[in-house]
């Protein structure tokens, strides 16, 4: 028996079949979705309403199981931003930390070069030559051969033909046995290459004189002894620093100091002090750090490791 359904939504009337009770389809009038009253178990003609209030619920249920979700995006991309934010501020001290501990492995190789340079020192009474040369004054090789001994590598000076130049056959085939310490751990080729990083300062005015190596008594304290440099050349071979071809802090050179490490430079001291000077140290420090006998009066206490 048809049974009269009136639109909630644009109130058109109209006569429904039994058999379309309960059931949900569009308004005949303005073709909203609509559900038909449906009969109750006493058989009484009852409007949908809890239907609809369950298909409501259902849709709340639904919104409110991805409540959480949402909350947990919030929660990760908030701590991701404050992460980046905690990070940006503290990059500075650990970029410095990272940079400490780096040159802190170079110094530690310095400080057994220079324990080795002062114990030939206390030898023979003063620092070894820079470059040794034969009776007709050809240069034959570093001083780093001649320290040998006095770091730990008897061995390999013995086996060293001290007559001949660093390049010749028999020596050649030593070049690969390089002590570790004259490596940078910083350098990227130097141990595979069999170079150093680590050299004197030579020429007039310094430890290391045109006419003759001095001693490590009587000079000023702070004299620097041996400074990093990333102009790597071949542990024996003669090469260190001359200030009379112009001494300079950066990398725009050969044979100058530093390139290491950005910012600053590492050097150790006739006392085997070590020092972080930075790149742009005036000339005038610079010049009163390598100058034995000058009697300058120089703050460095911001240099000392």
């Amino acid at each position: 028996m048809p049974f009269e359904f009136v639109c909630p939504f644009c109130h058109f009337k109209t006569k429904v079949l039994d058999r379309f009770a309960g059931q949900s389809g569009p308004c005949a009038e303005c073709g909203k979705q609509v559900t038909m009253p449906h009969f109750n178990e006493s058989g009484v003609l009852v409007p949908s309403i809890a239907l609809t209030s369950r298909t409501s619920k259902s849709k709340i249920a639904e919104k409110r199981s991805w409540m959480p979700a949402i909350v947990g995006v919030s929660v990760v991309l908030s701590l991701l931003l404050l992460g980046a934010i905690v990070f940006r501020i503290a990059w500075p001290t650990v970029k410095n930390s990272m940079r400490r501990m780096a040159q802190a492995r170079d110094l530690e190789n310095m400080k057994s070069i220079v324990e080795g340079l002062n114990a030939y020192c206390d030898r023979y009474g003063t620092y070894p030559p820079p470059v040794v040369v034969d009776g007709a004054g050809v240069r034959l090789y570093s001083w780093r051969v001649l320290v040998l001994p006095f770091m730990g590598y008897e061995d390999l000076y013995k086996s060293f033909e001290l007559s001949q130049p660093w390049d010749s056959p028999s020596n050649m085939n030593l070049v690969r046995l390089m002590p570790t310490e004259f490596a940078s751990p910083n350098s990227a080729d130097a141990l595979g290459s069999s170079e150093t990083n680590y050299v004197l300062i030579t020429g007039a005015g310094t430890l290391f004189p045109p006419t003759g190596s001095l001693s490590n008594s009587n000079i000023d304290k702070h004299t620097i002894l041996l400074v990093e440099t990333n102009n790597n050349t071949v542990w024996s071979t003669p090469g260190d620093i001359d200030i009379s071809l112009g001494l300079r802090v950066g990398n725009k050179a050969m044979k100058e100091i530093g390139g290491l490490h950005s910012g600053s430079f590492t050097a150790v001291t006739v006392d085997k002090e070590s020092m972080r000077i930075p790149s742009d140290v005036s000339q005038i420090v610079l010049d009163a750090l390598i100058t034995p006998n000058g009697g300058e009066n120089v703050q460095i206490s911001t240099f000392m490791d």
